[in-house]
């Protein structure tokens, strides 16, 4: 007997895979019963929603057809919002809420002297008068030549100043600390713009193979610049900058950093109803905290779809130094340089489902957005829990549909594979590789070391190019990827990276929740990286959510959520 109802093809260009599931749709069932046929995925070809994904998605059903012997009466598609993920020339600055600012700029190298410091800030050319009561931080102008610095000093010291440390604005530290008769912290290279005379600073120098930072301990910092405990949570959140850094120069902020000029690039918030413009260094640290939806419009030259203002829904930083300085690696075996931005646009694609219908000849429509398909996908799962929410990791995006609520945030799968490549200096199809798995260093050609310490015999003589490296194991054998990391330092960078990226933006998505669900559970490809499935369980273990995966119409796994979730509300919805 031959089977009646349609054949409907779900179809999910995403922003790095293009997954497809099959069905027949019984048009007689009251309930518009779903039977899976086939399914089968294919790299996403250029930019989602671009007429090459387009093609790429014709192909790939084709294909599947063909080696099923079936033919699709009817295309559903989800509607189509591309997400841009690079890594930009970013150095993140304090949050422009932070209490304190550092007065040191990030690429300051050459602070000599040693121990910390607290005292008033007196402008080198006032130390002329009369000394002030108790310790001052002096402070030495990028017009000053070193010599009068050091000479003014000097007589200062002689006249009765008690000088605790020496700020300059040039990089003349060395050269000023070698011609004071004192042993004080001086620090150079510091912006002294909007630093007021009698305002106080803290400065620090660490010792040579020393790692003691008094200053980088909140309680301390706070203390020194007498803030109020109220304040002591954003002073912790800034202190987590200095605890790697070899000299601090800080002091309490009086007022709100000046927004980007009007030529220069820039993030613009929306928060408590008022439009706020910070520069994109500043953003960092607000774009992590704030739920999704709060930044509206970006410019960012460095990134070409952004390099004219455009209007966004999420965006997303990542900064490399914050995961190298997190792992605790030796120092030079990953490139921490640059920021990982992802941009999710406010403009959807429109007209994908009359071009995907031109391409195949079949009728073809969208039919819903992303999150609900894969909502409607993910919970064909055995077993859910009733009040889970579905948290569907895309390439670009990350979704969470849960009762009443749903939160779309830019900063997925590529965010790692983008992370991955800019601090390996890889290949990004390389990265997608080894974000994955675990990676063996061979030592020799028939002895490698495992992460876990292990050293193991290799089955075959190890190529070459792979002695000496860390490698991959691939179907082809061996892919070596670095020669500086050893084996563990990768497994900690890896989950650091997993852990900072996507796993935090799924923290910070289900806070954008009343309450906290029994389960979550991961739906899409990330799904099926078993490390992501856990740092995302440690990111909400204080919070009592258990994380798992979902089965889709209990045969997928964790993918096809968005494809088959669109077959099954497509035979709700009866014929297009």
């Amino acid at each position: 007997m031959t089977p009646r109802g349609r054949i409907v093809a779900g179809i999910d260009v995403g922003n790095h895979t293009t997954e497809i599931v099959l069905a027949r749709v019984d048009n007689g069932a009251a309930d518009g019963s779903v039977l899976p046929i086939t399914h089968g995925q294919a790299p996403t070809r250029g930019r989602k929603g671009s007429q090459d994904s387009l093609e790429g998605a014709a192909a790939l059903l084709h294909r599947i057809e063909v080696d099923a012997g079936v033919r699709a009466d009817e295309l559903v598609l989800s509607a189509i919002r591309p997400v841009d993920t690079e890594t930009a020339p970013l150095a993140p600055a304090p949050s422009p809420r932070s209490p304190v600012r550092s007065l040191r700029k990030p690429d300051a190298s050459t602070p000599a002297g040693t121990g910390y410091a607290v005292g008033r800030h007196v402008p080198l050319g006032d130390l002329i008068g009369a000394p002030c009561d108790g310790p001052v931080i002096v402070s030495v102008d990028g017009d000053t030549d070193f010599e009068v610095a050091a000479a003014a000093v000097t007589t200062a010291v002689g006249n009765g100043w008690a000088i605790a440390g020496v700020l300059a604005a040039q990089d003349d530290a060395v050269l000023i600390r070698n011609r004071i008769p004192l042993d004080v912290p001086v620090v150079d290279e510091v912006m002294l713009d909007g630093l007021a005379p009698g305002a106080l600073v803290a400065l620090e120098v660490v010792a040579e193979g020393r790692a003691y930072r008094a200053l980088a301990d909140p309680i301390a910092l706070c203390a020194a610049l007498e803030l109020g405990h109220d304040q002591i949570h954003e002073v912790a959140e800034f202190t987590r900058e200095l605890s790697d850094s070899p000299a601090i120069a800080v002091t309490a902020r009086t007022e709100a950093p000046e927004p980007p000029a009007v030529d220069e690039d820039y993030v613009e918030l929306q928060i408590d109803g008022a439009v706020v413009r910070y520069s994109p260094a500043q953003a960092h640290a607000i774009l992590r905290r704030e739920l999704p939806g709060s930044v509206v419009r970006i410019r960012l030259r460095s990134i070409p779809t952004a390099d004219h203002e455009i209007a966004v829904d999420d965006a997303f930083f990542t900064d490399l130094a914050a995961l190298d300085s997190g792992t605790w690696l030796r120092r030079g075996v990953a490139d921490a340089r640059g920021t990982v931005v992802a941009l999710l646009a406010a403009d959807h694609v429109e007209d994908a489902a009359t071009t995907l219908a031109e391409l195949t000849g079949r009728p073809a429509r969208t039919l819903a957005g992303e999150p609900e398909a894969a909502a409607r996908g993910a919970r064909t799962t055995p077993g859910l829990p009733p009040d889970s929410v579905v948290c569907d990791i895309g390439g670009g995006t990350i979704d969470l549909i849960g009762p009443g609520r749903t939160v779309t945030a830019a900063g997925a799968g590529e965010t790692i594979t983008v992370a991955v490549a800019r601090m390996l200096n890889i290949p990004r199809a390389l990265a997608e590789r080894v974000k994955r798995t675990p990676a063996i260093r061979v030592e020799g050609p028939h002895v490698a070391h495992e992460e876990d310490g292990r050293r193991l015999f290799l089955d075959a003589p190890a190529p070459a190019d792979a002695i000496g490296r860390l490698c991959t194991r691939g179907s082809a054998g061996l892919v070596p990827f670095s020669t500086k990391l050893a084996a563990e330092e990768w497994r900690s960078l890896r989950l650091a990276i997993k852990q900072e990226t996507v796993a935090a933006n799924i923290a910070r998505c289900l806070a954008a929740f009343e309450k906290a669900p029994t389960a979550l559970v991961l739906a899409g490809g990330g799904a099926l990286d078993d490390e992501l499935l856990r740092t995302v369980g440690e990111s909400l273990r204080g919070a009592g959510v258990v994380v798992g995966r979902a089965n889709i119409d209990g045969v997928h796994g964790p993918r096809f959520a968005v494809a088959s979730g669109l077959v099954h509300l497509a035979a709700g919805s009866g014929a297009g």
